[in-house]
């Protein structure tokens, strides 16, 4: 798997939290629950991983949860190059 991103909330690195279409909420749960071992041990908690896991979906659509955790990391390193 990859790196551990920092357990932040989406709004903490500039990311706009987006919640899904109703249609999509069951794959924001799914995603979650599919990325809930790795990103606990990375020290995030459940309500950051659902958050997480919804403004994905909700802009993607759908993906996996090595997607899923480098798009973290991206918003991450975006919010990062900004405050630089």
């Amino acid at each position: 798997m990859t790196t551990c991103p920092v357990p932040h909330h989406p709004h903490e690195v500039g990311v706009e939290e987006t919640c899904p279409d109703l249609a999509q909420i069951e794959g924001a749960h799914l995603l979650a629950n599919a990325a809930r071992e790795f990103l606990r041990g990375c020290g995030f908690d459940d309500r950051q991983i659902l958050e997480w896991a919804e403004t994905y979906i909700a802009e993607f659509g759908s993906g996996t949860v090595e997607t899923f955790i480098a798009w973290i990391h991206e918003c991450e390193a975006v919010e990062e190059a900004a405050v630089s």
